[in-house]
C-alpha cells in the first residue's frame, strides 16, 4: 500500500466518509512531493552555508597562523637588529604626539626606559644648536614621504654630550603637514672620537711635512730675507751721509726713506708667510682669490727658483670666482707642486727650465682648476697610479709624503688632485677647488 493511500484511509476513519471528497487523494498526492523538495532544498542550503562557514573559518585560521608566524619572524629580526650595539628605533605620531622608542633608542637618547615620551621631550635631549636644524628640516614642505639623515648632538645624564646619527622617514598629508615619523638612531660617539684623533694626527703630519718642505727652502729664504735687510742698511747709511751735508736734496731723502719702507714691508711679508707656514693650527676655511694664492707661493719659492734658474710664468683668467679653503694648507699644496716641477727639470739646460701656473674656471662651473706645468722628464707610466700613495717616492732620500699630504688636503677641501704627462714633454699636475657659495657678494 502506498503511503498516500494510508493517509487517505486514516482521514476517512477520523472524519467519516461524508468528510472525504473524491479527488482529494489526487491533490495530496500531487502537493506532497513539492513540500518534500522544499525541505530538501532548505537542508542543502543549510549544509552549503555550514560548509562555507567551515571553509572560511579554516582559511581565516590559516591566515591568522601565517600572519602570526610572519609577525613573530619580524619581531625576531627586529630584536636581532635592535640587539646590535648603539642601534635603536623610534617613531612619532603627530595625532597623539606620542613617541615610541626602543630600549636601545632610549639608552642612546639618555631617556629613562619607563619615562613617558612626547615630541617635546625628545627634542629636549637634543643639543640647542642642532635642535633648530631638526625643526627646520621637518617643517620643510615636501612630498607625501621624504627621508632625512642628520648628525646630532644629544645631552645625556650629567650633561655629557654625545654624537648620534639618525635617519627618519617623514609621512605627510596632501597639504604637506607631518602625520608621522619613523626612523633609527645610531650612537656615533666612539666613531667621532676616533675620527677626531685621526684628524689631529693628520694635522700633525701635515705640519711636519710643511716644516720639511720649508727646510728645503731655508737657504733660498735666508737669501730672500738678506736682500731687503741689506737694502735697508745701505739706504740708512746713504741717508745719514746725505743729512751730514750742509745742503741736501729733500726729495732725494724722501725717496731713500720710501725705499726703506718698501724693503721693510717686503721683509715683513716674507716673515709673515714663513710664520704662517711654521705655526701648526686647526684648518680654517676662508674666502680667497686663487690669484692671491698663486702670487704668495711664487714669492715664497722665488729664491729657490732663482738658484735653479727656473722661470715661472703665471696665467690667471679673468672673472674667476673666489674659492673657500685654508690659505696655509693650499699654499703648502701649490708650493710642493712648484718645487717638484723645478726638481724635475734639473737635467734641462738652464734656458729650458720653465714652469707655467694656470688658473681657470673648470668645465664644471662649480670649481676652479689650477695647473702646474713643467718641461721636465715626465712621469713613468707605471708610476702614475702610485704618485699619491703614502711613502711612494722617486726622489733619492725622499719620504714620499709630499704628494700624499697634498692629495689629502685637496680631498678635505672637496676638490680633486691628479697628474698626467703633457702631449709634448713634461708633466702636468691639476687640482680643483669648489667656488665659495658667497660668490655674488661684493
Amino acid at each position: 500500500m502506498k503511503v498516500i493511500d494510508v493517509l487517505v484511509q486514516t482521514q476517512e476513519n477520523s472524519l467519516g466518509k461524508a468528510a472525504f471528497r473524491p479527488g482529494m487523494s489526487i491533490v495530496m498526492e500531487t502537493a506532497f512531493p513539492h513540500a518534500l523538495e522544499g525541505v530538501v532544498a532548505i537542508v542543502l542550503v543549510a549544509l552549503a552555508l555550514q560548509c562555507a562557514f567551515v571553509a572560511f573559518f579554516v582559511r581565516q585560521t590559516r591566515r591568522n597562523s601565517v600572519e602570526k608566524r610572519a609577525f613573530a619572524e619580524s619581531q625576531d629580526r627586529l630584536a636581532l637588529i635592535e640587539s646590535m650595539d648603539s642601534f635603536g628605533f623610534w617613531s612619532w605620531d603627530a595625532a597623539t604626539d606620542q613617541v615610541w622608542a626602543s630600549t636601545h633608542a632610549r639608552a642612546i637618547f639618555g631617556i629613562d626606559e619607563d619615562a613617558p615620551l612626547i615630541r617635546d621631550g625628545l627634542l629636549a635631549v637634543i643639543h640647542p644648536v642642532d635642535r633648530a636644524n631638526v625643526l627646520q628640516t621637518v617643517s620643510q614642505s615636501a612630498g607625501p614621504s621624504d627621508t632625512m639623515e642628520m648628525e646630532l648632538r644629544v645631552i645625556g645624564h650629567g650633561g655629557e654630550i654625545r654624537w648620534i646619527t639618525t635617519k627618519a622617514c617623514t609621512f605627510r598629508d596632501s597639504k604637506g603637514a607631518v602625520q608621522r615619523m619613523a626612523g633609527y638612531v645610531v650612537d656615533d660617539s666612539q666613531r667621532k672620537r676616533v675620527s677626531t684623533e685621526l684628524l689631529k694626527l693628520q694635522q700633525k703630519l701635515t705640519h711636519l711635512t710643511r716644516v720639511a718642505l720649508l727646510g728645503e727652502l731655508s737657504g733660498a729664504l735666508a737669501h730672500e730675507l738678506q736682500q731687503p735687510l741689506t737694502a735697508i742698511l745701505c739706504n740708512v747709511q746713504a741717508a745719514q751721509l746725505l743729512i751730514d751735508q750742509k745742503q741736501f736734496d729733500i726729495h732725494e731723502l724722501r725717496e731713500i726713506l720710501q725705499e726703506i719702507v718698501n724693503d721693510d714691508k717686503n721683509a715683513g711679508q716674507i716673515i709673515a708667510r714663513l710664520r704662517a707656514l711654521l705655526i701648526r693650527g686647526e684648518t680654517q676655511f676662508q674666502r680667497m682669490e686663487i690669484g692671491d694664492l698663486v702670487r704668495d707661493v711664487v714669492t715664497l719659492a722665488h729664491g729657490s727658483l732663482m738658484e735653479r734658474n727656473v722661470q715661472v710664468n703665471t696665467r690667471i683668467d679673468e672673472g674667476i670666482p673666489a674659492i673657500l679653503g685654508d690659505r696655509v694648507e693650499l699654499q703648502q699644496v701649490l708650493l710642493n707642486l712648484v718645487l717638484n716641477a723645478s726638481e724635475s727639470m734639473s737635467a734641462n739646460p738652464a734656458r729650458d727650465r720653465r714652469i707655467e701656473i694656470v688658473a681657470a674656471r673648470d668645465a664644471n662651473d662649480g670649481a676652479v682648476r689650477t695647473s702646474v706645468l713643467d718641461c721636465g722628464r715626465g712621469i713613468e707610466a707605471d708610476h702614475l697610479e702610485h704618485l699619491f700613495d703614502p711613502f711612494f717616492t722617486t726622489k733619492e732620500g725622499g719620504l714620499g709624503l709630499g704628494l700624499a699630504i697634498s692629495h689629502s688636503i685637496i680631498v678635505a677641501h672637496k676638490g680633486r688632485l691628479w697628474a698626467a704627462n703633457r702631449s709634448d714633454r713634461g708633466a702636468a699636475f691639476h687640482f680643483t677647488l669648489p667656488v665659495t657659495a658667497r660668490e655674488g657678494e661684493p
